[in-house]
């Protein structure tokens, strides 16, 4: 008994004991001097840079724990990333230059920090504090699985069906929360003042004006491809009825008289030819709307272009994002009218894609076409669209190899794809991350 006594006090002294930790926190106060802790590790090309960060971390905390034995409650936490190439771009070369990882860390001892965004060492060494969805990281001291029940999830139709009066159990009329209470998280919302569309799934966009529903419209070319790979293969299906006739699913092949019911109950019906053997072709619905489709929304957000540190830019433009999308890992997307692809979670800027322009004659959804159409070619600190690949010099490091080039400088660390020795496009992961 005396054991077990032992035992339990233990363990309610070693947690009372255990340290907090706590990001972008507002509240904290800083109760002592701020303690500052740099580490550096060599990346090489088949590392795993997420590891080599967490090792760090990991590291960190280690000598903090060994060089300052008073254990506070809470700490205060900012930390940077910086990648140094070990050789100049002036010389670039096609054999993979090795890097340095640089970590700078810097603990606060705090008091009155907000439970709410508490974070276990174990939980700030995985690097979740900078991802908007968690998910399971194996390590060989370390597995961490964050409860996500609370985050937004996309949703199956249950019932994939639409008529001229029923829209997947929603009704032309109803409201913006209605139609997100009874649909869920959606993959892509394109709004303005007055007007907003969601895009549930590819193919699904919900129109309103003033937060009431006014047109639904499906089509199996809504976004175009370069959108539809960030999003969710869910809620593909689609049945329609014209509310006394048999459902209808997609892959039908419809006759005329099927076809003339349809439009007549029905806006737009829009139909394609499709080879189901050599000599046998089946007419089926690929497009349908009904109601009122927006065609137009005010563009108010701005390109980023590299004018200043991505956080920064997030902070000063958090309320003009026209254009956002939701992939599969909950990541929030901005797109700009510059083809820039903007990650973000919980703050912070994680990554930034950089698209090659595109056309939008096969786009569907009129509004994203008309606000692609405004857009302007990329460009990143005064490197643009179809530069030589040489330019990258005046920003950081490079390597050239086939068709891309291996780049690293102050903020940003990742690949720029070329074509005929001229930048197409990049995936860069945020140093400041």
């Amino acid at each position: 008994m005396r054991t077990l006594l032992c035992t339990l006090l233990c363990f309610w002294q070693c947690t009372a004991q255990a340290t907090n930790y706590f990001v972008q926190d507002k509240s904290c106060e800083a109760i002592s001097p701020e303690i500052e802790i740099s580490l550096s590790a060599t990346l090489r090309d088949l590392d795993n840079h997420q590891r080599k960060r967490q090792n760090l971390r990991q590291k960190a905390l280690n000598k903090y724990t060994a060089q300052y034995k008073q254990q506070y409650e809470q700490l205060y936490v900012e930390e940077h990333f910086t990648t140094q190439s070990s050789h100049s771009a002036e010389t670039p070369t096609i054999s993979r230059a090795k890097k340095k990882l640089h970590y700078l860390i810097k603990l606060t001892p705090s008091k009155n920090c907000n439970q709410q965004v508490a974070m276990t060492s174990e939980l700030f060494i995985s690097g979740m504090h900078k991802r908007s969805l968690s998910t399971t990281i194996e390590g060989n001291a370390m597995e961490v699985t964050l409860d996500i029940n609370n985050a937004p999830k996309f949703t199956q139709f249950n019932n994939p069906l639409i008529t001229p009066t029923n829209f997947f159990g929603l009704q032309l009329g109803s409201s913006y929360e209605q139609v997100l209470a009874t649909l869920g998280l959606a993959s892509l919302s394109l709004s303005d003042k007055n007007n907003a569309i969601l895009v549930y799934g590819r193919n699904h966009a919900f129109h309103f004006k003033n937060n009431v529903f006014i047109g639904y419209q499906f089509h199996e070319m809504l976004l175009p491809m370069v959108i539809n790979n960030e999003l969710s293969l869910a809620n593909e299906k689609l049945q329609i009825s014209t509310g006394t006739e048999q459902t209808i699913s997609l892959d039908t092949n419809l006759t005329q008289q099927a076809i003339n019911k349809l439009k007549n109950s029905f806006d737009e019906i829009e139909t394609a030819s499709y080879k189901v053997s050599i000599d046998k072709s089946e007419q089926r619905v690929v497009g349908i709307s009904h109601g009122e489709i927006i065609k137009n929304i005010e563009n108010t957000t701005q390109c980023y272009n590299g004018s200043m540190l991505a956080d920064e830019y997030l902070k000063k433009h958090e309320n003009s994002k026209t254009l956002k999308v939701v992939n599969e890992d909950h990541d929030n997307i901005i797109i700009t009218p510059c083809y820039e692809f903007i990650y973000e979670g919980n703050g912070y800027i994680s990554k930034l894609k950089l698209v090659e322009p595109f056309s939008t004659a096969n786009i569907k959804l009129a509004a994203l076409a008309g606000y692609i159409n405004q857009s302007k070619q990329w460009s990143l600190t005064g490197i643009n669209y179809n530069d030589p690949v040489s330019n990258l010099a005046k920003l950081g490091n490079y390597d050239e190899f086939f068709d891309s080039a291996e780049f690293t400088s102050e903020h940003w660390d990742g690949y720029f794809y070329i074509y005929d020795g001229k930048l197409l496009s990049a995936e860069l992961t945020s140093n400041d991350y």
